[in-house]
């Protein structure tokens, strides 16, 4: 689990430098999708599995449940940081 809050700026390449604390356990891929509250969600790609698996079980008839996987899955892009601790947003 991640903790902390960060404010980064974005490059002129649409770069954004991953917090070095953060860097080894994230791996060389993972994923980052919109989050809640103009956030963003970073998520370890093994993290990532769990989580689509418990997404899984969200009640399709539920408008907000619907909603909230629409948002999570749509927006969700597998990453890959650069060797300075950057990735591309």
């Amino acid at each position: 689990m991640f903790l902390g809050q960060y404010e980064h700026s974005i490059d002129e390449k649409g770069r954004l430098i991953v917090p070095a604390k953060y860097r080894e356990s994230l791996g060389d891929n993972f994923i980052i999708t919109f989050g809640l509250d103009t956030c963003l969600f970073v998520y370890p790609l093994e993290e990532w599995k769990n989580l689509s698996e418990k997404m899984k079980l969200l009640p399709l008839g539920q408008r907000d449940a619907r909603a909230f996987k629409r948002i999570l899955f749509s927006r969700a892009t597998d990453c890959t940081m650069d060797n300075q601790g950057r990735v591309i947003i």
